[in-house]
């Protein structure tokens, strides 16, 4: 029998660039078969579904079904303690404890949960852990209609931070698997955002979205070496001789940005009783060649920087250096790609 093949693209439409991965299953041997990122002109609608639709046509990418994801304030995450229930008394359930949480209208809401595999509650426990999104109906349209614009089709919409631990997941899953073990804190440095998702054992237990990012390190040149925005960020991407003054300029900021990160961490590690065991990187944001660096005095933890590309196989048509130099910002949509076997 002739293995059936399928292929799906995970979509990550950030503030600055839109980025995509294409996963292609055959049987069980998942390989990445196509990828592409271009900028987005601004955060207007129509220049994001313009950008959507240049890297579709340009990406060579295979099929038009996608998965992708949202983020920011109108989307709201909680893991719930709540007495032990059937799924069926869960639907009806999640809307009264929904009320406590979200600070609009539930007409006005998008409304999801699902149990948290691997919490310390048992079977036999009359507790469980729910995870429990919410999301702004107004925001989930506006980026289907983005999405549909370029002609695709949206399988499933996703939360950033849930693809971090996604893409961890396909590659535990590959040949060359990665570790599942203990408890990884991933951390996504977006243009305009940090998003931090805590696992343990492969259980997503805690996420949070931190407004500071990538523009905020181009900010901190701007104003430290008195260079407009562009060159600004030029000098972020590649500092060439001048990459004291660029580390001295955005060091303040990265502290602040760890000083949040630390809060999450101290939370976590009281509220669980577990100690963050290392820290996965992402984003733009972590290919500043002192970042990484930066993290380990900040956090004294084993830290690294998450190249998905390493542990899943990648077609001999695609520039497999162009992509592993590309790695950190293609994380969320690896991840968002790694649906494809739950989605079918």
């Amino acid at each position: 029998m002739l293995a059936r093949t399928r292929s799906m693209v995970g979509l990550d439409i950030g503030t600055s660039a839109v980025k995509a991965i294409e996963l292609t299953q055959k049987g069980r041997e998942v390989e990445v078969t196509a990828f592409g990122q271009v900028e987005v002109a601004s955060d207007n609608l129509d220049d994001r579904a313009r950008a959507v639709r240049d890297l579709m046509n340009e990406g060579g990418f295979q099929t038009k079904r996608v998965v992708t994801s949202i983020s920011g304030k109108m989307v709201i995450i909680r893991y719930l303690n709540m007495v032990r229930m059937s799924d069926e008394e869960l639907k009806n359930a999640i809307t009264f404890e929904a009320e406590k949480y979200v600070p609009f209208p539930l007409d006005e809401c998008i409304l999801d949960c699902q149990r948290v595999d691997g919490s310390d509650e048992g079977p036999s426990s009359g507790n469980m852990t729910v995870l429990m999104v919410a999301a702004k109906r107004g925001q989930v349209d506006e980026h289907l209609r983005t999405v549909e614009s370029a002609g695709l089709v949206p399988e499933v919409i996703d939360v950033d931070a849930f693809a971090l631990s996604n893409a961890h997941t396909l590659c535990a899953g590959s040949d060359e698997g990665m570790d599942l073990s203990g408890t990884i804190a991933f951390v996504d440095v977006g243009s305009s955002k940090t998003s931090v998702n805590i696992i343990h054992e492969g259980a997503s237990l805690f996420t949070r979205e931190i407004s500071l990012g990538g523009r905020d390190f181009t900010d901190a040149i701007t104003k430290r070496l008195m260079v407009g925005f562009d060159e600004a960020e030029d000098l972020k991407r590649d500092p060439g001789d001048g990459g004291d003054a660029v580390k001295e300029a955005i060091f303040p900021t990265i502290d602040d940005l760890g000083n949040e990160i630390q809060l999450s961490f101290d939370y976590f590690e009281n509220q669980f009783d577990r100690e963050i065991s290392r820290i996965l990187l992402s984003g733009g944001g972590s290919r500043l060649t002192f970042f990484k660096d930066a993290f380990e005095r900040i956090f004294e933890k084993p830290t690294a920087v998450f190249n998905p590309f390493e542990h899943v196989q990648v077609n001999d048509g695609i520039d497999a250096d162009l992509l592993a130099s590309n790695a950190p910002q293609l994380v969320v949509a690896t991840g968002l790609a790694a649906r494809l076997a739950k989605v079918g």
